[in-house]
């Protein structure tokens, strides 16, 4: 029998599906417009962000994969892969 415990070593995905068209993203970086309608996205945690840093760059809120928990998605907007 084989030993099964190798370890994958693909990278996570952020999963978006546009509220406007429909449109299913996948990145490692939050999107900040749709690639499809141009529809304009706020970040994941967006109150959080903006009271913590309300001198930050805009641009600079949108997070990288490896910065979002779960529980910091959108149910049914997001997903993680």
């Amino acid at each position: 029998m084989r030993n099964i415990t190798e370890k994958s070593t693909k990278t996570k995905l952020l999963i978006k599906k546009c509220h406007m068209c429909g449109q299913v993203v996948e990145s490692a970086k939050e999107e900040q417009k749709c690639v499809s309608c141009g529809k304009s996205f706020l970040p994941l945690k967006y109150f959080d962000k903006i009271h913590r840093h309300s001198e930050a760059k805009y641009k600079e809120l949108f997070s990288h994969i490896s910065e979002i928990e779960e529980d910091d998605l959108v149910k049914g907007l997001y997903v993680i892969w």
